[in-house]
């Protein structure tokens, strides 16, 4: 009786278990066995490995692994100076500026159960060349300043340990929003991004499935 208890156990914890699969409408766009179509593949394959990892290590290796991707600028993939690219751009046409790297990383972890509310895209000013920069930050702990990841660095540190950043405001659905003493919310006026609200108007479909 113990055994064959043990067996439905079983049957039952790998048949519940979700599993990651690309949206048979994306895959219907990838040419199989294109360099787009694995580098897609190997995005699922990755989420199912981590996805029944603790947090602190689901945020670490998004980071890390994503950060792999090799830069490229929106006159490259898409002839145009700014461009915020869906999840699907990003991975299929294999990179992707910054704000790309932080719209992936914000998607992935969603995915992966971390909360939306607390994840947000981070206009930023580097310290030293004066050069704008955007980020993903996460708010994890209310008392805290917000965890950084960057596309810039393999480390995932929070904000007041990142003296070469400074944060200009946050945002997502939400709203926008200052940080006062690094960590206390003050929402401010909606500002005008428009290839923010054009991203909104094609991120109609999920890129990522679960079953």
């Amino acid at each position: 009786m113990v055994k064959i208890l043990f067996v439905l156990t079983l049957f039952f914890s790998f048949t519940l278990a979700e599993e990651f699969y690309i949206n048979p409408y994306y895959l219907s766009k990838l040419k199989k066995d294109s360099k787009s179509y694995r580098i897609v593949e190997h995005y699922v394959d990755f989420l199912n490995k981590i996805k029944d990892e603790d947090n602190k290590t689901k945020i670490q290796k998004v980071n890390l692994y994503i950060n792999k991707i090799v830069p490229k600028y929106d006159n490259y993939n898409y002839k145009n100076d700014e461009y915020w690219a869906t999840p699907f751009e990003f991975f299929s046409n294999a990179g992707g500026d910054c704000e790309d790297y932080t719209i992936a990383k914000m998607y992935s972890l969603e995915i992966l159960g971390i909360n939306p509310k607390i994840m947000y895209m981070s206009a930023v000013k580097d310290k030293y060349s004066g050069g704008n920069h955007m980020v993903l930050s996460l708010l994890v702990d209310k008392n805290k300043p917000p965890l950084i990841l960057d596309n810039l660095s393999s480390k995932v540190l929070s904000l007041d340990k990142r003296v070469d950043l400074k944060l200009m405001f946050i945002f997502n659905k939400n709203g926008f929003f200052k940080l006062r003493n690094y960590k206390k919310l003050v929402k401010i006026d909606k500002l005008q991004l428009p290839a923010y609200e054009k991203l909104k108007e094609k991120y109609k479909k999920q890129l990522i499935l679960k079953r």
